[in-house]
């Protein structure tokens, strides 16, 4: 995992008692997810994680080729900061709510299934879940599973 996709586990991990997280590194499969996950509902799920500045997300061809043989229950998670200084990392910025000189950061969540559109728009795609803070993206991954209530 890069530096800041580092510091975006550490985020996600903090913020999260619901979900159990299990970093996977491996590098004998190229593309495989960084993060192995189970909520409460018993789901398991994939997880990539993503930091970038800007509209443009990094992927490998072995990621999307990944994402597009695993599309159920694979979900990718891409941070957006300010790039204003080198002291501008995701935990400091999701400490203060969003940087003020740099502007507000954001968390977007896609399904595997719109990985073709990720790589050509970027964060144009419309996410599943998005916005200023992560707990929005955790409230849908514990909801992952969940069966609707009876009427």
């Amino acid at each position: 995992m890069a530096k800041l996709e580092r510091k975006l586990y550490q985020i996600l991990k903090q913020s999260n008692t619901d979900i159990l997280l299990d970093r996977i590194e491996n590098w004998a499969v190229p593309g495989v997810p960084d993060l192995l996950c189970f909520n409460k509902n018993k789901i398991f799920f994939t997880l990539e994680l993503k930091a970038t500045i800007g509209n443009k997300v990094r992927l490998s061809p072995h990621q999307v080729s990944w994402h597009l043989r695993h599309d159920q229950r694979a979900l990718i998670l891409v941070a957006r900061f300010s790039d204003r200084g080198k002291k501008a990392t995701v935990a400091k910025i999701q400490h203060r709510g969003g940087l003020s000189a740099g502007g507000p950061t954001h968390f977007f969540l896609y399904k595997s299934s719109q990985i073709m559109d990720l790589v050509s728009r970027g964060l144009k795609t419309k996410p599943v879940v998005g916005g200023l803070r992560i707990d929005e993206i955790i409230k849908y991954l514990s909801g992952l599973g969940a069966k609707a209530p009876s009427p």
